[in-house]
């Protein structure tokens, strides 16, 4: 497994879980149905009180509201904390855009460094690449940020496979976002960036699809205006044919559905950390289980190999029936 030491938080004896992040998306409710923003910091309090320490989020998420939750959570302990945000998405009314200039970027730095009411962020990273901007102005305008001590790292999120190569091949350890699960495959990238990047994996999930239910929805299931209405793998029958026979496996042998899809995708070569996204104490609490079932049963790989668990270990607790469904991916077309 690579070294985790670029994305310790200072004082590292006050986290043990580097490659555990909790990420702040849904937290501000915008696009995920009814918000309570006390459950929010309750989830956000609860993961630090269990020695999480690391978290992601963007100005971009809930229009700034996520990055201000997170600083009722850090602002007595800053330096405790590990806060990486992202800059390059942007709200336009109801419209979404990429602005990723340096001056885009560097204007979005300072509001969410405003938000968060700190002087510094642990990690900025470009949030996708802007069509209209070469990757390296976006790229440069980061390294200028962590020249001038507004950043300790910076990184980069959602590049492809040749894009990885192209932009990161000279580098070293360089935090790279990447959507991965089991219906949403990019072995590629991960693989791309074996040598150059601290792979990340967002959505690990897929917005809840792979969660519990109403664990993920709410007993209304989605409304109307849910963001995740815009996801094709929420109607796509061949991903609910595969969840289906999923959910079946795992009632014959009484396994936790969220532990067991994050401990195979922490099991999967070239992940190097992993980002769910709770909104709800129940939801957080599934992650905690997961957490916990890790350090209990000492599945954490030892350095041999790059990932974050050893998939010789998992795969003695995990009947292989369900070990071969997560690892073939349902016949989809979408990528």
């Amino acid at each position: 497994m690579k070294s985790d030491k670029l994305l310790l938080p200072i004082d590292p004896c006050h986290a043990d879980t580097p490659w555990l992040w909790i990420g702040t998306w849904s937290m501000g409710g915008e696009g995920f149905g009814n918000h309570d923003e006390q459950e929010s910091l309750e989830v956000l309090a609860l993961a630090a009180a269990n020695n999480i320490r690391h978290f992601d989020t963007a100005g971009f998420y809930a229009r700034g509201t996520s990055e201000k939750l997170l600083q009722k959570i850090i602002k007595k302990d800053r330096q405790e904390f590990f806060i990486s945000s992202k800059g390059g998405l942007v709200w336009n009314g109801k419209s979404v855009e990429h602005r990723a200039s340096p001056m885009d970027l560097k204007n979005q730095l300072f509001q969410s460094l405003e938000r968060l009411k700190t002087d510094y962020l642990d990690l900025y990273q470009l949030h996708w690449p802007d069509p209209d901007v070469p990757a390296d102005a976006s790229i440069g305008a980061l390294r200028e940020f962590q020249k001038e001590g507004l950043i300790r790292f910076w990184g980069v999120g959602n590049l492809t496979e040749q894009e990885v190569t192209d932009h990161l091949r000279d580098e070293k350890d360089i935090p790279h976002q990447v959507h991965f699960n089991p219906i949403h495959r990019n072995d590629a990238v991960l693989a791309a960036g074996k040598d150059f990047c601290f792979n990340t994996v967002i959505s690990p999930l897929e917005q809840g699809l792979l969660g519990t239910g109403k664990s993920s929805f709410g007993k209304g299931g989605i409304g109307k205006k849910d963001f995740r209405n815009r996801n094709p793998y929420f109607s796509n029958p061949e991903v609910h044919s595969w969840n289906s026979s999923l959910n079946c496996l795992l009632k014959q042998h009484s396994l936790s559905k969220v532990s067991l899809i994050l401990m195979w995708i922490c099991a999967q070569p070239h992940v190097h950390a992993i980002i769910p996204g709770p909104r709800r104490v129940d939801q957080l609490n599934d992650i905690l289980t997961f957490k916990s079932e890790v350090e209990r049963n000492n599945l954490l790989n030892s350095g041999e190999t790059d990932s974050i668990l050893s998939a010789d270990k998992l795969r003695g607790r995990i009947p292989e029936e369900i070990w071969q469904h997560l690892s073939g991916r349902p016949d989809i077309n979408i990528d």
